[in-house]
């Protein structure tokens, strides 16, 4: 067998062993040629991504192995040889990184193998030191190859199989380094390089085994001991996480979980470790540090692992190596500020390998606790892992429960038997002893519990959770709650749901969950104003339907007197009226999903096309009226629920098999639906189709009365978005087969939806229409191959490319994103059809992108190119077209470049997107804002250059195209084309083999004449500097011989760039020789260049650079602050100053006052601002600005005077600007002073108090705008705070006044309809107060009487922002509720503590009794109460003084109804109202009112009075609206404003009624006055509570069961 007579390489057939068997009978002159030879063949076969190379890898390595094994030296030494095995490597570090498959690992192992077994040491050696100089060159950033994952894969492979130790990878990396220090630094180093690439997330898993093969191997071959010990883990991990807190997930993940599963004992040991150093678990308010960061993260990786156990009480200071977590750490991190530890704790606390396992007492004694401020936090993220976390509690409670009954049953068996088998009593006893403690578990804390006593805890607690996700529905809870809890009773349901075909409704735990209640809750719920909520909420209505569509609704529902199904077509009807008068979008989708639910619930085919059948007469009328009349369609009848609710029908019956006969009835419903889309599209397609839509109303509609364009524009989008929904849905049942008797389109139906959306597509100008319309459209192309065709058809895709092609020639370029052209051919090449191909469009819209345009010969009007722009930009911005998009992208960029130079706007913008779209493919679109404008790293490139072998070449192309221009200038369009090489360089880093022609070609454009391009060719610079050299080449720009004042701004822009990245990535380079040598060239530029002494722009960046160095380096010589001359350079001769470098001077006059020690230099700085308030308010803002951002003066005095500067500035303008920055660094610096020194030298820094009345005058006399209102909300509270600590914390009248009027602004400042930006100045204000008041920790009768009154007002607004709408607001608000509680809480749980913490310290005033009152009920005083009684000497106001709004007008503005079509959303969504009144009342519960009996009195009083009042209200609404339909699902008690009123009115009630006995006891101690008639008045509250009560269980009334649930009476 000759070689043209071996099977082809790549082929099949080839067979690696015939070969060699073959290559053997060779002449061994022959041998290693041929070998050779195939070998070759074989790696190119293999370097081809996995779809193509198949198997080539595993017959590369097979053939290499077999030649190691053979019996030929030849093959023998080839196999072996060192060329070998450094192909096979760099091959697999190629490959491995780009497009890994398993087969890859199979290369690793034969390297293990010529490097084990080689027969020649010396190649064996040279194989191993290549291998370690290549990966660890990479892995530590000494190399800029893209290799990164597989360099750690290799090097952690190789250590793992024994073949490399660690003492040798130290080694080489310190001789790479050429250093020599200990191996514990050297260690840390190389380490923190492996952690630097660790910002790439692919990495994670590479970087995670390999650090973890570090921390347990060994580091020699003959001592296996030699490893490092756990108490040295945690410098590695500690430094590593410091540089990027983000990798602490990774590190939980890829680390820590490894770790627990190699090494336990180990990891133990370093869990104790930090456990010595984390302050979490003690009363340090700021202990959420990096060492409890790891802590956590170690704990929690401990419990998922089982090495862990479950919560126990522990002592604090006591934990064993492998005991239990402490409760008291769980319940610190579950209510901790920081989401990580919240997150942590909730995961530690239910995590477990095991999923029967019962959970400990304490265990779920926490998640009672703290569950429900997991289920209403704000962060999705958290959101969804808690919902993560809830999925497996219900399964292990569930799997727990079964457990238990089982082993309950057991010992219960085993105890009747004993009992029958023993007469003697007494041994029955024993034995029932005995048996129960042989069912007990065996952890510490269960040692009393019987398996029994824990199944009846673990079914309590089920009875709980569902409690309380019912609880969760109220109307007034926000939208987190109502997903969360919606969505954790799906998994409740569906967890109990597979137990059988019972009726799930019927079952043990779901019945305790599904109840009338529940089901008017769920049903309110899908008229939500949210999707998510309305979708989940009607999917949970579908779970209680056992046997699927159309197989009837649930026989029974516990509490519910009617058969659900009626009730269900009540709320249908319901819905619908609703959806008639509104149009909302919310109520017309709930409408619909409605109907789909009683679509599912009907008993047979017939009664469900019954449902259709409506749907589609209500249908048809309103689009004959509005064929007829548009405007009053628009007004009386919205067509878009009516379209939802059919195509949410239609979704419903797809892959369902129907009788034939149904389907020629469902046919027939499906020819009407298409027409149906076509005649709405007729009639609103001139409103959807004019080039302005969002302003267009026909001039025959604008006479309409209550038409505007809101309301048509609103009619039109939505009729066409939810009919192209519906027409997607038919769509798409083409993959079914309807023989089979799916539900199917017929082909006449398919190519009618297909050429409706691509007429609607290619006349659409609405975005939002259209976007939806393109998603029809793409579905229909994608799904042309599945519809049957015959000789005679016409091919679809061929004609609608056609037709875009014609498009794309004779429309108009009305848009810039030319409306849905671009969407036509994505959907056509969606299709993956062989015709029209893709490379076939990309080529043809290439060459009419190409096509030259002049502004001479056209209006703009019809611009073929414009479209063709387009269209490209949207196919690579599809992700599913853009990886089939690739080979062609250099060809786009040139494209893109070219159409930049266009003269022609239009396309010159075009390009640029398409430019923008071709940038993001090239990076992906994760990258952060930050990162984009950073540019590259200096480490591994960003692009793969390899793959677009034109782009580097095309880059030195582009850049070239600006040189060519006259001289040193270059115009507008051309810079524009350079634009993209240079930024896909400076983000990407630049390409090897072309980095010296790229350096020198941007170096040229620091000198062109356009200031933009300078600044982008510096950054990119920038990234070509990135090396050890960058301090020569900066001195050969600055000192180049064909200088000019450009080019000196370019090279200064570099250096000021360059520094500002080599701090961010190589601050090693930035040493303190490196520094001076900076130094010492501005210092001789400052003297030998003529430019720097006549260009502003250039003096400028120069002290740019003087800043930029003051303020993030220490070392500054002496000699250079000190030359005059140098700083005289800057003022510039002959020219006048640019605004620009006052500024730059003026921050540079602040650098150097603070870094000098003595007073003057902070003079000079107070001369410099009223200079600059004199001059220009701009230089004195930059001024300000840079105070700001520098670090404070670290002297008394220079403090001090610093101060007096700001309140100087404030006094010498009147300005607002310069008064607001002013305002906000005397308020930080006050902050500051207070904090971090003893209250004496505080006092002495701070201004006089002389000085700050004078400052608060002046400031309410000066004009003033937005900004400075704000700020001095903000100053207010650090010139409070200084007062009251001057006073000593001794609050006399004047400072009572002073604190009570404060008070009433912060709260004034803090109601919702106020700014964000006001709200938070106001909770920053009370946050610098917070800080140094020093309350008595506890509330003992002596501490409570220091406590003055005057500071209520302050703290009642602390706790209204802890219930701020802005969850910034909220968690500054919790930081300023820290200080006062000595705990750092997340702020549901600081609002509740705030407000238990004022009832005990409180209680007793009768201002904050009469506040108590009002916030029961609804009114809110906010701080005008206290003013009316601090002025009247503390008189106290009556309650029916302070004119409560009685609950009957409440109501009846609640209950007013709005049609209007877009609602104005309340200021404060997060409140919820029925838990404020929960939380008051039960203050009011616990108040101390025998310390203060008239006031308790008074307000008890007029409360009783208010609800008494209220309830009979609610009885009244209740019979009238029972003769209607009473209440039940969409009743009156639906709307969440009129359900807060009801359930205040309720719990009111309720709490009175809970007095009831105290004050009959009270009265007959007493004697007969007041306390009779309480008690009286208590009695009819009492009384009047039970008639409501029974009045709302009436089934004519049918009153919410939560509200009821609210009245304290158990049934």
């Amino acid at each position: 067998m000759s070689l043209d007579e071996l099977p082809e390489i790549g082929a099949a057939s080839f067979n690696q062993k015939a070969v060699v068997a073959w290559l053997e009978q060779q002449s061994e002159e022959q041998q290693s040629s041929l070998a050779k030879h195939v070998f070759e063949k074989l790696l190119v076969s293999a370097s081809q991504p996995k779809q193509s190379s198949g198997s080539a890898c595993s017959k590369l390595c097979g053939f290499v192995e077999i030649c190691s094994k053979s019996a030929s030296p030849v093959l023998n030494r080839f196999a072996f040889a060192h060329a070998t095995s450094m192909k096979m490597f760099n091959y697999f570090i190629e490959w491995n990184e780009q497009d890994a498959h398993r087969s890859m690992r199979l290369v690793l192992d034969y390297i293990v193998t010529s490097i084990r077994w080689n027969p020649d040491a010396d190649i064996s050696k040279s194989i191993k030191d290549a291998i370690l100089d290549d990966t660890i060159s990479v892995i530590t950033l000494q190399a800029s190859k893209p290799s990164t994952k597989s360099s750690m894969i290799a090097i952690e492979h190789f250590i793992q199989k024994k073949v490399l130790y660690l003492s040798e990878v130290l080694h080489v990396y310190q001789r790479l380094r050429n250093d020599s220090c200990s191996p514990k630094a050297a260690w840390d180093s190389f380490i923190s390089r492996v952690f630097a690439r660790m910002e790439l997330q692919n990495v994670w898993t590479a970087a995670g085994k390999l650090l973890v093969t570090i921390l347990t191997q060994p580091w020699h071959q003959d001592d296996k001991y030699s490893k490092h010990h756990p108490n040295t883990w945690h410098s590695f991990i500690l430094s590593g996480l410091k540089t990027n807190l983000e990798l602490l997930e990774p590190i939980k993940v890829y680390i820590f979980i490894p770790l627990f599963r190699i090494d336990p004992i180990s990891t133990l040991v370093y869990l104790n470790e930090l456990t010595s150093l984390q302050r979490l678990t003690t009363n340090d308010s700021q202990g959420w540090d990096l060492n409890a960061m790891i802590w956590v993260a170690l704990l929690e990786a401990g419990k998922k692992t089982g090495v862990v156990g479950e919560s126990a009480q522990a002592s604090k200071h006591n934990m064993g190596v492998s005991g239990h977590v402490p409760t008291h750490i769980l319940d610190t991190l579950l209510c901790h500020a920081s989401h990580d530890a919240r997150a942590s704790g909730l995961s530690i606390l239910v995590a477990s390998p095991s999923t029967t396992k019962p959970y400990a007492l304490e265990t779920l004694r926490l998640l009672q606790k703290h569950l429900p401020s997991f289920y209403e936090d704000v962060d999705p993220k958290i959101r969804y892992d808690v919902l993560g976390h809830s999925r497996n509690m219900i399964r292990r409670l569930h799997n727990s429960v079964d457990t238990l009954r089982k082993e309950a049953d057991r010992v219960s068996r085993k105890l009747k038997t004993k009992a029958l088998a023993s007469k003697d009593t007494d041994l029955v006893l024993a034995s029932e002893e005995k048996g129960q403690d042989e069912g007990r578990p065996t952890t510490k804390e269960n040692l009393v519990e019987s398996p029994t006593e824990i199944l009846h805890t673990h079914e309590k607690f089920i009875e709980w959770y569902a409690s309380f996700l019912k609880g969760e529905l109220v109307p007034t809870a926000s939208y987190q709650r109502h997903i969360t809890s919606l969505r954790a009773m799906s998994y409740f349901l569906k967890s109990n749901l597979i137990q059988g075909d019972a009726t799930p409704t019927n079952c043990w735990p779901v019945n305790v969950l599904i109840d009338n209640t529940w089901f008017r809750s769920v049903l309110d719920l899908i008229l939500d104003p949210y999707d998510d909520v309305r979708e989940t909420a009607a999917s949970l209505i579908m779970l209680l339907q056992s046997r699927g569509s159309m197989s009837g609704p649930p026989t029974q529902i516990n509490g519910l007197s009617s058969n659900p199904f009626k009730e269900l077509q009540l709320f249908c009807r319901k819905a619908n009226n609703l959806a008639l008068k509104t149009a909302r979008a919310d109520h017309c989708d709930g409408a619909a999903r409605s109907q789909e639910l009683l679509f599912r619930w009907s008993s047979s085919f017939e009664e469900a096309m019954e449902v259709l059948n409506r749907i589609f007469s209500n249908l048809d009328g309103k689009l004959c009226a509005a064929e007829k009349d548009l405007a009053a369609a628009v007004l009386q009848a919205p067509v878009h629920g009516d379209f939802a609710s059919v195509g949410y029908i239609w979704r419903s019956l797809t892959n369902i098999q129907l009788d034939q006969r149904y389907l020629i009835t469902l046919d027939g419903f499906q020819d009407r639906a298409i027409l149906y889309c076509r005649r709405v599209w007729e009639a609103v397609q001139h409103i959807l189709c004019d080039d302005s839509p969002e302003g267009h109303l026909p001039e025959e509609l604008q006479q309409i009365e209550g038409l505007d364009t809101k309301d048509l524009l609103s009619y039109s989008f939505r009729a066409i978005h939810e009919s192209s929904n519906l027409m997607r849905s038919i769509a798409q049942n083409a993959r079914y087969d309807r023989k089979q008797g799916f539900l199917a389109p017929t082909r006449q139906n398919f190519e009618d939806i297909g050429n409706l959306t691509f007429d609607e597509l290619s006349n659409l100008r609405h975005r939002g229409a259209f976007s939806t319309v393109s998603q029809t459209f793409t579905a229909c192309c994608q799904l042309v191959q599945c519809i049957p065709t015959h000789q005679n058809d016409i091919d679809l895709l061929q004609r609608w490319y056609e037709g875009a092609l014609l498009c794309i020639h004779t429309q108009g370029s009305t848009t810039r994103r030319s409306a849905g052209i671009p969407a036509i051919i994505v959907g056509i090449l969606a299709s993956k059809a062989g015709k029209p191909s893709f490379r076939d469009v990309i080529i043809k819209l290439q060459e009419i992108g190409r096509q030259p345009a002049f502004v001479s010969e056209t209006d703009g009007s019809n611009l073929p190119q414009v479209h063709a722009l387009n269209c490209l930009k949207d196919i690579f911005k599809t992700s599913f077209l853009s990886s089939r998009a690739e080979p062609y992208l250099t060809d786009c960029l040139q494209l893109a470049a070219l159409s930049l130079q266009s003269e022609v706007w239009a396309i010159r913008n075009c390009g640029l997107l398409l430019l923008r779209s071709l940038i993001d493919n090239l990076f992906g679109t994760n990258e952060s804002k930050s990162a984009m404008e950073s540019g590259w790293d200096g480490r591994t490139v960003r692009i793969a250059y390899h793959r677009f072998e034109a782009l580097p070449s095309l880059l030195v192309n582009l850049l070239e195209l600006g040189k060519k221009s006259s001289g040193i200038t270059i115009g507008t369009q051309t810079a524009e084309a350079v634009f993209p090489a240079l930024d896909i360089i400076r983000r990407a880093g630049p390409p090897e083999g072309h980095i010296e022609k790229l350096y020198d070609i941007v170096s040229w454009y620091l000198g062109s004449r356009i200031w933009h391009v300078r600044e982008i060719a510096a950054r990119t610079l920038c990234s070509l500097l990135l090396t050890p050299t960058w301090l020569r080449s900066i001195k050969l720009l600055v000192s180049s011989p064909d200088q000019n004042s450009n080019k000196l701004h370019g090279a200064l822009l570099t250096i000021r760039f360059l520094l500002e990245r080599l701090l961010q990535v190589m601050p090693e380079q930035l040493s303190e020789e490196n520094i001076y040598a900076i130094y010492e060239l501005l210092s001789d530029l400052a003297t030998s260049s003529s430019y720097l002494q006549v260009c502003t722009e250039v003096q400028a960046v120069y002290m740019d650079i003087l800043n930029f160095m003051a303020k993030t380096t220490k070392t500054q010589p002496k000699w250079f602050l000190q030359d005059d001359g140098i700083i005289k350079a800057q003022q510039g001769v002959g020219e006048k100053p640019l605004a620009l470098l006052n500024i730059r001077a003026g921050e540079r006059s602040v650098h150097q006052a603070f870094q000098e020690t003595d007073e003057e230099a902070i003079d000079m700085l107070d001369q410099e601002l009223k200079t600059a308030l004199a001059t220009d308010v701009n230089v004195a803002c930059g001024i300000l600005e840079a105070i700001s951002s520098s670090s404070l003066p670290q002297t008394r005095v220079a403090r001090s005077r610093l101060a007096t500067t700001y309140a100087h500035v404030c006094l010498a303008t009147k300005a607002p600007e310069p008064r607001t920055a002013a305002l906000e660094g005397l308020a930080s610096l006050i902050d500051v002073v207070l904090s971090s020194a003893s209250e004496d030298i505080a006092l002495s820094i701070v201004p006089s108090e002389k000085t700050m009345l004078t400052l608060w005058s002046d400031l309410h006399q000066k004009p003033t705008n937005s900004s400075l209102s704000d700020a001095i909300i903000r100053i207010s509270g650090p010139l409070v705070a200084v007062t009251l600590a001057r006073a000593r914390g001794k609050v006399d009248e004047h400072l009572s006044q002073r604190l009570s009027s404060w008070g009433a602004m912060m709260s004034d400042a803090g109601i919702a309809d106020r700014t964000f930006d006001t709200r938070i100045a106001a909770i920053e204000a009370i946050s610098s107060l917070s800080t140094i008041v020093r309350f008595p920790a506890k509330s003992s009768d002596a501490s409570i009487s220091k406590i003055h009154p005057a500071h209520l007002p302050w703290l009642l607004a602390l706790y209204d922002a802890l219930t701020d709408d802005d969850v910034d607001v909220r968690e500054a608000a919790a930081g300023a509720a820290s200080s006062i509680l000595g705990l750092a809480l997340v702020p549901v749980e600081a609002g509740s503590r705030l407000l238990c913490w004022l009832a005990e310290r409180f209680g007793h005033e009768p201002d904050f009794l009469t506040h108590l009152g009002g916030r029961m009920v609804g009114h809110n005083f906010g701080s005008t109460c206290f003013i009316t009684a601090s002025t009247t000497g503390g008189s106290l106001p009556n309650a029916n003084g302070l004119e409560w709004i009685s609950a009957e007008i409440q109501l009846a503005e609640a209950m007013r109804f709005d049609d209007s079509l877009f609602v104005v959303e309340e200021h404060n969504q997060y409140i919820d109202e029925v838990r404020e009144a929960k939380r008051w009342a039960d203050v009011f519960l616990s108040a101390d009112l025998s310390a203060a009996r008239p006031a308790q009195d008074n307000v008890t009083k007029a409360l009783a009075e208010w609800t008494l009042a209220g309830l009979r209200t609610l009885a009244r609404i209740a019979q009238s609206e029972s003769a209607a339909d009473g209440d039940g699902p969409l009743g009156w008690t639906s709307k969440p404003q009129v359900f807060a009123i009801c359930a205040r009115v309720l719990i009111c009630a309720s709490t009175l009624a809970k007095l009831k006995n105290t004050c009959s006891q009270a009265g007959d101690e007493g004697g007969e006055g007041e306390n009779i008639n309480g008690t009286r008045v208590y009695k009819d509250v009492s009384e009047e509570l039970g008639r409501f009560w029974n009045l709302g269980h009436d089934d004519r009334t049918g009153v919410h069961g939560l509200l009821l649930g609210m009245c304290g009476i158990k049934g």
